[in-house]
């Protein structure tokens, strides 16, 4: 009995030894002094004794304050830690979410996929052909021969597609399709540049809307340059924005009364209205009493440099219709038609209304090696035709430069009627010198 207490106290002292020796909070080291503890306490239990019950409460005991208090530390040192685990985590997420939005998505090819695999996909042609070739020499091959008569006794007994009725046929024949356009439909023109000397004038709204007519029948482009004196006249305006043609009004407002002058100086100012905006075209002038076919400007697109064609020309005194134009063979011009019988000899004995050329050799003479260096414009000096020839002289050097056009100078396109008296007078009590708002009482 006594030495079973000696060895009861020599544990016990063994254990407070150990409990007093390291009071570390090492959680090793404090599970490992409870485990030891509890083991005594349990020992203890098992041989009834009070003395070395007690002792083995109080080992037990202190086993557990100082888990405890190693427990307290670690805890204090893990929330450190989580912490910086927490602040690592979070910036994980943010770095992948961000490279997850940079990233773009890519699909995925399957068909691709299949292909590397030596396979074909099934929706790709017929089928039961590929599952039968696949399946031959197998067990399945009855099968799918079998799917194939199925599919084929299915697509014999589809119901027949009903007949449309009227309603719908009609709907469908009111249908507009666009034709589709391609590149090689377009049509590539020259534009042409009509110039028109008008002035206000009993008979000027007539002769501008018999002309406007003409000109919206021909297709684009096409731009008309009217050239008016003395101002812009409210009548001229409203013709030219209801004709449907690209359109610029200029004014000539010369204090003259010489018709010749004035004439001049509005095709003078059309010519410097191409120079300064250097329009690209085909240019013409117009005269608003001659009579025009659409055909002749359909003609003038063929240009290069100078083009011209006979006109008709109506002689009121004989009531007679001469011919005045070129001479071609071929396209090449060699000689004119004319009725000059006194006066200077005209070198090109054509009007305005019989020839036309490209814009380009006013504003770019160099590019047409011009025979002269001076401005090309209109002078007012010389009658009988002689101010038509002078200007053409500006513009080619003879008929070798020159192109026929109407079929070779075969067909009229151009009549000169001159059907306007020479002094017509408005009615009295029409003409006023100004626009005049009149307020009349009411008796």
């Amino acid at each position: 009995m006594a030495r079973r207490n000696a060895g009861a106290m020599q544990r016990e002292g063994s254990v407070k030894d150990w409990a007093e020796f390291d009071p570390s909070p090492s959680p090793k080291l404090a599970y490992s002094q409870s485990y030891v503890a509890m083991r005594g306490l349990l020992t203890s239990v098992a041989s009834l004794d009070p003395v070395l019950m007690s002792s083995s409460l109080k080992s037990a005991w202190a086993a557990i304050l100082s888990h405890k208090h190693a427990r307290s530390l670690e805890r204090s040192k893990s929330k450190g830690l989580n912490w910086k685990r927490a602040m690592f985590h979070l910036l994980v997420c943010f770095l992948v979410g961000t490279f997850i939005g940079f990233t773009p998505l890519f699909s995925v090819d399957l068909s691709n996929k299949i292909d590397s695999d030596n396979e074909r996909p099934p929706f790709d042609g017929d089928p039961l052909g590929r599952q039968s070739v696949r399946l031959s020499g197998t067990k399945l091959e009855p099968l799918a021969a079998e799917a194939e008569a199925t599919e084929e006794s299915m697509r014999d007994e589809s119901p027949p597609v009903p007949a449309m009725l009227d309603d719908e046929v009609d709907f469908i024949e009111a249908l507009h399709v666009e034709p589709s356009v391609n590149d090689s439909d377009i049509v590539v023109r020259k534009q042409l540049i009509v110039v028109t000397a008008t002035s206000v004038r009993p008979h000027q709204a007539y002769y501008l809307n018999r002309l406007a007519h003409v000109l919206r029948n021909v297709p684009p482009p096409l731009l008309w340059i009217v050239a008016e004196w003395p101002y812009q006249s409210r009548e001229t305006a409203e013709i030219l924005r209801s004709s449907g043609v690209m359109y610029r009004h200029l004014i000539c407002n010369r204090n003259t009364t010489n018709t010749r002058k004035i004439i001049v100086c509005q095709k003078n100012n059309a010519i410097f209205h191409i120079k300064k905006h250097r329009l690209d075209g085909i240019v013409h002038f117009a005269d608003e009493e001659r009579t025009y076919s659409v055909d002749l400007f359909e003609e003038m697109r063929k240009i290069r440099r100078f083009g011209t064609w006979p006109v008709a020309v109506h002689v009121e005194a004989k009531y007679r219709v001469v011919l005045e134009g070129p001479l071609c063979r071929g396209n090449q011009v060699t000689g004119w038609h004319t009725n000059q019988r006194r006066g200077v000899a005209r070198r090109f004995p054509i009007g305005f209304s019989g020839f036309a050329f490209n814009s380009t050799i006013l504003w770019d003479p160099q590019r047409w090696n011009s025979p002269t260096l001076e401005s090309i414009i209109l002078h007012s000096g010389g009658r009988g035709g002689l101010q038509e020839s002078r200007f053409i002289e500006k513009l080619v050097e003879d008929e070798s430069q020159m192109e026929g056009l109407a079929d070779n100078c075969t067909r009229i396109l151009v009549w000169n009627f001159d059907l306007e008296p020479p002094q017509l007078h408005y009615p009295t009590g029409w003409l006023l010198q100004k626009n005049l708002d009149a307020v009349v009482p009411i008796t």
